[in-house]
Parts: C-alpha cells; sequence; structure tokens
C-alpha cells in the first residue's frame, strides 16, 4: 500500500462511520416519534371514553304498555278453554305479565280469577280466587298464591296459602295445608285435593274435622 492510498482509505472510513451513526440516530428519533404518537392516541381515546361516561345520556322512556325484556305487561286478561269432559272455563285477572322468550308461555296474574261450573272465587264483586297466580296456558294449570279463596256450588269454602288448579283434568291440589267449612262442618290438613266437580274432597296429613250438631252428614 503506498502512502497516498493510506489517508483516502481513513477518510472513507471516517465517512463511513459518520453515515452508520447519522442511521442509527435518525432510527432512534422514529421509534421515539412513534412511541409518543401512539402514547397520544392511547390518551385522546381513554379521554374520549371518560366523557361518555360522565356526560351520562338520558336512559330512554319506557312505553306504558310494550314488551320490556323478557316479559310483557297485559291489562284485563282474558283465558278461555276447556276441559276434558268440554266444560269451558274463562281465567281472568287484574292485570298479567307475560313473560316471553321461555320455553313454555308463563303469565304471572294479579287478583286471577275463574268462571268455571264447580269453582267459584271470593265473594267479593271481583271473584278473584287469590292475590297472585301463574297460568301455564299450554299445560291449563292455574298455580295460585297468597291467601287462596275459592268455594264450590254445593257449599264449600277453602281457604289455603296455595293452590293447584288442573283446569284439563278438572281437580285443585294444595300442599301447604287448608281450612274449609261446609254445610255439616269445618276442617283442616296438610293437604287437600278436590276431585270430581267437588263431589269428591280427600284430606291428609294432620286432619281436623268438627262436626255441627244436627247439621247433614258429609
Amino acid at each position: 500500500m503506498t502512502a497516498a492510498a493510506a489517508p483516502r482509505d481513513s477518510l472513507i472510513g471516517e465517512r463511513r462511520a459518520r453515515s452508520l451513526a447519522g442511521a442509527r440516530a435518525q432510527s432512534q428519533r422514529v421509534r421515539v416519534m412513534r412511541t409518543v404518537l401512539l402514547a397520544g392516541m392511547a390518551l385522546l381515546a381513554g379521554n374520549a371514553v371518560m366523557q361518555g361516561l360522565l356526560s351520562g345520556a338520558p336512559a330512554p322512556v319506557e312505553p306504558a304498555f310494550a314488551p320490556a325484556g323478557d316479559a310483557e305487561r297485559i291489562t284485563n286478561p282474558r283465558f278461555t278453554g276447556r276441559d276434558r269432559a268440554g266444560t269451558p272455563f274463562v281465567v281472568t285477572a287484574e292485570a298479567a305479565v307475560r313473560r316471553l322468550g321461555g320455553v313454555t308461555p308463563l303469565t304471572d296474574l294479579e287478583r286471577p280469577a275463574l268462571n268455571y261450573d264447580w269453582i267459584e272465587g271470593d265473594s267479593d264483586a271481583s271473584r278473584a280466587l287469590a292475590q297472585t297466580g301463574v297460568f301455564d296456558e299450554a299445560a291449563q294449570i292455574l298455580t295460585l298464591r297468597s291467601d287462596v279463596r275459592f268455594a264450590t256450588p254445593g257449599g264449600y269454602r277453602f281457604e289455603a296459602p296455595s293452590a293447584r288448579i288442573s283446569l284439563r283434568d278438572g281437580t285443585v291440589r294444595g300442599e301447604e295445608g287448608v281450612y274449609g267449612d261446609a254445610p255439616w262442618g269445618a276442617v283442616r290438613a296438610d293437604v287437600f285435593e278436590v276431585q270430581d266437580g267437588a263431589n269428591r274432597v280427600i284430606l291428609t296429613g294432620d286432619v281436623r274435622t268438627r262436626i255441627y250438631p244436627g247439621a247433614p252428614a258429609p
């Protein structure tokens, strides 16, 4: 290598080193700017979300009578049908909430009443059977709860915490106790069932009876 070539090679090496250093610095600046940009975008997005939560858009006003969620409220509902013997019945109530989206069509009733041959409601004007109830339209079963009261044309009156009326079979059953008045006296029991158009009453579990002197035989 000549003496003239040495300074030239040295100059080329210095230029190459300066070029590499400049490229590294530029790459570092790009990474810093990218990081700053991403952080700014994240802050803007977070601020937008926070403003939306703090401002709180007003909730929409629900219509007085419209499907809401999984239920639908009905005023003065009326359900009709016939039992196995062909006897017609009509189930009514002051109000009802039809459950939507379920496998079985159930309707929650307020003060349900029943127009049926051998089951009568309470003696007041509404003829309500109970304070609340649930009607299974498919199975024709009326489940009653809270202050259940009903009577039969033969003079039997029953009071119970709950009862289940199968309108298809024409039976009434309760398993939470019952108190009943009859023309011949009074009864109480843990479980009761009324069958055959109220011609047959079955009482089980701690049955107690009171027979009035001179009353007709049960």
